[in-house]
């Protein structure tokens, strides 16, 4: 049997990845960081905007996870089998938990507080990851993979902080729990055909969250640009709650696609 030459690529871009990583020296989080340029206290509550503009998290978490809670799965439907939603159930419930997260590190920027922004974070994007292999490989595929996806992306995040409280940080494991499910899952939606349709939404969701990390590096010009009223990492927190939303969206228009016949 010969193999795959799709699985081949993949399994080529991982490693790429990951050995690039590797050998990059360890990425430290510099203290800069903090220093967002939001820092108005309003309804004494400081850093207002970047505080509160994590409410759309809220929103779209919430409303996806009690919408997919409500489906079962049909033929016709936006889930043909019920194991195809714990994935994005994990994801919703992961971005509700962003919110909260999100806020409690603006609110006193520091290290230790970051960790429970990124912890929810990493988690959704593993969680999507395990939704595209679901769908583009096999059901169960995706199904067994969760588990597995989500405690690595725990691990990375917790070496994370463990490496700065060593006083050595290292943010390259981190960071590949954001890049391997971006590029590998890219890869997945362009090689394998999908059991649904709007599977290109994917990709759509995947440039608003891109937007939303260019938006974040250009923090303190946007703000500047914009009179103060809006900053770059404000703008990041709407871009990619946009990204979680449009995900929602494509769930509840995508329909299952007609099995290809196999040839007698």
């Amino acid at each position: 049997m010969k193999p795959d030459w799709r699985a081949v690529l993949i399994i080529v871009a991982v490693a790429a990845l990951v050995g690039g990583a590797a050998y990059l020296p360890a990425i430290p989080q510099p203290q800069e960081y903090h220093q967002f340029a939001a820092t108005a206290t309003v309804f004494g509550i400081p850093h207002f905007a970047d505080v509160i503009s994590n409410l759309p998290f809220l929103v779209v978490g919430l409303t996806g996870l009690t919408w997919t809670w409500s489906q079962r799965p049909r033929p016709d439907g936006p889930f043909i089998h019920a194991s195809e939603r714990w994935p994005y159930l994990v994801v919703f419930g992961a971005i509700a938990l962003v919110s909260i997260g999100s806020a409690y590190y603006h609110w006193a920027p520091t290290h230790e507080r970051l960790f429970w922004d990124r912890l929810p974070m990493s988690v959704a994007f593993m969680a999507i990851f395990a939704a595209i292999l679901g769908e583009r490989i096999d059901h169960r595929v995706g199904l067994a993979a969760l588990p597995a996806l989500i405690l690595a992306g725990t691990a990375a995040t917790t070496w994370w902080l463990l490496s700065e409280r060593m006083g050595a940080g290292d943010l390259r494991p981190y960071v590949m729990v954001q890049v391997v499910p971006i590029v590998v899952g890219i890869l997945l939606i362009l090689l394998y055909r999908s059991r649904y349709d709007r599977g290109t939404d994917f990709i759509a969701a995947a440039t608003w969250y891109l937007l939303a990390l260019a938006a974040e590096t250009l923090d303190h010009p946007i703000h500047d640009l914009t009179g103060g009223w809006l900053s770059g990492h404000t703008l990041k927190h709407l871009l990619a709650a946009t990204a979680i939303y449009w995900l929602l969206r494509m769930l509840r228009l995508r329909r299952a696609l007609p099995t290809p016949r196999r040839r007698p």
